[in-house]
């Protein structure tokens, strides 16, 4: 494990990362990631990129009766949680159409492995080994993608159980379209 600083954060607080690479699980969570990629990016309200986002952003002018609001996930990949996300992302695999051209295994298969690669999550520090015990590891090719796939499913049941007089602007759907 080591730790690089959020130097976008006041006090620039440690982000602890497992050195995933060389592990026992690591060809499984490559393999599976190349198996998931696909998936992200296929909600409505996806961005690439903050890059992108910035760029849009620079146009965009909030009307006076309107309010911009932005949410931020704190420690993303250890709050997601993991048996729900294992959910969504066997939903999404059922109705993944080309599934059967990036791999010959089944989905339960693929939820089997991604169950035992995110929850054998172990490291040491300091001669001590740990045992992750909530959400995705830093470092395992397959967490971003677990992270982002709960997160676009998160964000569409939020945005469809939203009260009508808080539904996003004709605008700000197009934007996110």
């Amino acid at each position: 494990m080591y730790c690089t600083p959020k130097i976008h954060k006041t006090g620039n607080p440690l982000r602890p990362i497992v050195v995933y690479t060389g592990s026992i699980g690591y060809r499984t969570s490559r393999a599976l990631a190349d198996i998931l990629a696909p998936l992200v990016g296929k909600s409505d309200h996806y961005l690439n990129n903050s890059k992108y986002l910035a760029k849009e952003m620079i146009s965009v002018m909030v009307e006076e009766d309107e309010m911009f609001i932005s949410h931020d996930v704190v420690l993303l990949f250890t709050n997601t949680p993991i048996h729900l996300a294992l959910q969504v992302i066997r939903e999404w695999l059922e109705g993944d159409t080309e599934l059967h051209t990036r791999t010959r295994l089944t989905v339960e298969d693929i939820i089997d492995l991604l169950k035992f690669i995110v929850t054998t999550a172990y490291f040491s520090f300091r001669g001590v080994i740990y045992q992750q015990m909530f959400g995705a590891t830093m470092g395992s090719p397959v967490s971003p993608l677990l992270a982002n796939l709960f997160m676009e499913w998160l964000e569409e049941q939020a945005i469809a159980t939203t009260p009508v007089e808080c539904k996003l602007s004709g605008m700000w759907m197009m934007f996110w379209n």
